[in-house]
């Protein structure tokens, strides 16, 4: 019957109600997949449902009334006892993780809930248990907590706050103590300190920051103090350890020992610093090796230079003055000779004498450039430029407004720059033209710039070591100019042409200054007693070859408005002679001891401008002749021609003196 008075049943309801309520219950409990088991204070088993049977192997047939000890192995019996006791005083026991025994002897992993059951009048008369198996997760725990044990640094764990929970055997071996579950904590047990030995505060250690601003804390190095007093460079890795709602309930750290790598940095360092300390001595070692070499290298093309300015003196001062001593002797011979026989012989061995002179000078301008000595680097440039139409180049020298001096072994080593640049231009660029600029600027730096237009080349290729053509000679100059302290700058490209530019800073031995216009020299007019139609023409002849001297004289001597008044072998005689005969003409030699006739000349013409200074040479190039009349001089000519044009000089240039 169902009661229609509201919702209240009857009293004949209640006690069905009460049995669907069970019935209900009983099914929720067989149905269960946990283990739920329901037993008096003694410990007999009063239920047993489908998920124990299934968790533990037995039947329910097999258990109730059984104690609950057949579950539990031997080494865990004190358990019941307990657990009893504190059901007894009403507490409830949540998750209580042990070890259980099933039929066949194999031990499962279990978590326990239990709770008191209690009859209508509130006593305690059993417990409700259940069990649910955890094996798979106690031994991925068991698994992690192998592997972290095995794990070569430090790890441990710990609670909100900073007590330590969890730590693995390298954590011990790296603290050098062991620590107190739920007590030790990481920051304040140890001492702590920065990389630079300073007392790292509590509020700074990585793991407290790690906790107080729930993130992870990363790069940071610290160093722990052992027991012991020893201490260890770490690097902290502290990450925050959250709950299911994200809750800090802890955290994780790994600290890894960076004394290895410390020490291994420290011996890198070291082993740098030897390296470097090496590689500073051998770089030394191949500098002063470098610059002894080229030293050397310099040094043997000054020898050379010196060898063969010796040579070019000795066929100058004795072969080719010979030869011209000779055909003077041998032109007054064939004036006098009648026979037209001999003559023409005498005439042909001239001819050959001729060239033999020509070929001196040419092999003397070849082995040593004599007006690079006499006039400097300037004009002996213009003189190159000059002799390298020879191999069918044109080269056009500019000048600067500043001239300058260099020592004479600065001199040569930038001539034979220039040289070998000029012939690198003929064998390699293609061109029949080139330019060479000479300067001084501002901060007193002399600058050879020489210049084609031709087929170019690729710098970088110089210091490959394929097609040495042109090369070695480059980079020789390179070094030479190093040597000098200056340095040789090349661009090119190809199809561009080639610049190559020689920097030097002039030194103290250098000078440098504008350039002046050169001074002009009065015109002749001869002196007064030249009016006086009796007197012979007087003249002072100076060379410093006694056999030229002689060849010139017996020239002079065949004419009887000549007289030679005085004879010099350097410019010293010739500058005192002339200021105390006061002669009409001076035949002055080019090249001459003590003082050159250049300078003996000017010294002349300055002093005397009425005499007239006729300066002779074997040499014949133009740069002698303008500065032999830049100097004062009224004439110039090669000393093979004196015996057909010296006697015509003179008179043009004395016409009112006759006997």
């Amino acid at each position: 019957m169902h009661s229609t008075d509201g919702d209240n049943p009857t009293a004949s309801e209640i006690p069905l109600q009460i049995d669907l309520l069970l019935s209900r219950l009983a099914a929720i409990v067989e149905s269960s997949d946990d283990a739920i088991i329901s037993k008096d204070l003694n410990g007999c088993i009063m239920s047993w449902n489908q998920g124990a049977q299934r968790l533990f192997g037995y039947t329910a047939q097999e258990m109730i009334g059984q104690p609950v000890h057949r579950l539990i192995p031997q080494d865990r019996l004190d358990e019941e006892p307990r657990i009893l006791e504190r059901l007894r005083l009403g507490q409830r026991i949540d998750h209580y993780e042990t070890v259980r025994q099933r039929k066949d002897g194999t031990m499962i992993d279990v978590s326990l809930s239990v709770s008191p059951i209690k009859d209508r009048g509130g006593r305690i008369v059993g417990a409700s248990k259940v069990a649910r198996e955890i094996s798979e997760r106690k031994q991925g725990e068991r698994d992690l907590a192998n592997l972290v044990e095995a794990l070569p640094v430090a790890v441990y764990t710990t609670d909100a706050e900073g007590r330590i929970t969890r730590y693995n055997q390298a954590a011990v071996d790296l603290w050098g103590s062991r620590p107190v579950l739920g007590t030790t904590r990481w920051c304040g047990s140890w001492r702590v300190y920065w990389p630079d030995g300073r007392p790292m505060p509590l509020a700074a250690c990585p793991l407290a920051q790690c906790l107080r601003l729930n993130r992870p804390i990363r790069g940071l190095e610290t160093i722990i103090e052992r027991p012991d007093g020893t201490r260890v460079p770490v690097a902290p890795h502290p990450t925050p350890l959250r709950n299911a709602a994200g809750e800090l309930v802890g955290g994780v750290d790994v600290l890894m020992d960076l004394t290895e790598r410390k020490r291994a940095e420290r011996q890198l360092q070291e082993s740098a610093a030897e390296l470097e300390r090496r590689i500073k001595e051998r770089t030394h070692e191949l500098v002063l090796s470098q610059e002894r070499l080229r030293a050397l290298a310099s040094e043997l093309t000054l020898t050379e230079q010196r060898e063969r300015r010796r040579l070019a003196v000795e066929l100058h001062d004795y072969l080719a003055q010979l030869v011209v001593a000779s055909r003077l002797r041998l032109s007054q011979a064939i004036s006098k000779v009648q026979d037209e026989t001999a003559s023409a012989a005498l005439t042909n061995v001239d001819g050959m004498l001729d060239q033999a002179l020509t070929y001196t000078r040419s092999l003397v301008a070849e082995l040593s450039p004599h007006i690079l000595y006499q006039f400097g680097l300037s004009k002996s440039l213009v003189w190159l430029g000059e002799r390298m139409k020879q191999h069918a180049l044109e080269v056009t020298v500019k000048t600067g407004p500043t001239s300058f001096t260099l020592p004479d072994d600065q001199a040569v080593l930038l001539f034979q720059s220039v040289r070998e640049l000029l012939f690198n231009i003929v064998k390699h660029a293609k061109t029949d033209r080139a330019v060479i600029t000479i300067n001084v600027d501002e901060q007193r730096e002399l600058w050879i710039c020489v210049e084609d237009e031709g087929v170019g080349f690729d710098v970088t290729e110089l210091t490959d070591g394929e097609d040495s053509r042109g090369k070695f000679g480059l980079l020789s100059i390179r070094e030479r100019m190093e040597t000098l302290g200056g340095e040789c700058e090349l661009s090119a490209a190809p199809g561009a042409g080639t610049v190559a530019i020689l920097r030097l800073p002039l030194s103290g031995s250098a000078t440098a200054s504008p350039s002046t216009p050169p001074t002009t020299v009065p015109s002749h007019t001869p002196a007064a007693a030249s009016k006086d139609p009796a007197r012979r023409i007087r003249i002072v002849l100076v060379d410093d070859h006694a056999m030229v001297r002689q060849g010139l004289r017996s020239i002079l001597d065949g004419y009887a408005n000549l007289i030679v008044v005085g004879e010099g072998a350097d410019g010293q005689d010739a500058v005192v002679m002339v200021r105390s005969l006061r002669p009409d003409v001076v035949i002055m030699d080019v090249n001459l001891p003590l003082i050159d006739g250049i300078e003996a000349t000017r010294i002349v013409s300055r002093e005397y401008p009425s005499i007239a200074v006729i300066g002779i040479s074997v040499r014949n190039d133009p740069q002698v002749h303008v500065a032999m009349t830049e100097a004062g001089a009224v004439a110039f000519l090669p000393k093979e021609s004196a015996a057909s044009q010296l006697y015509e000089i003179i008179l043009r240039h004395c016409p009112a003196i006759a006997i």
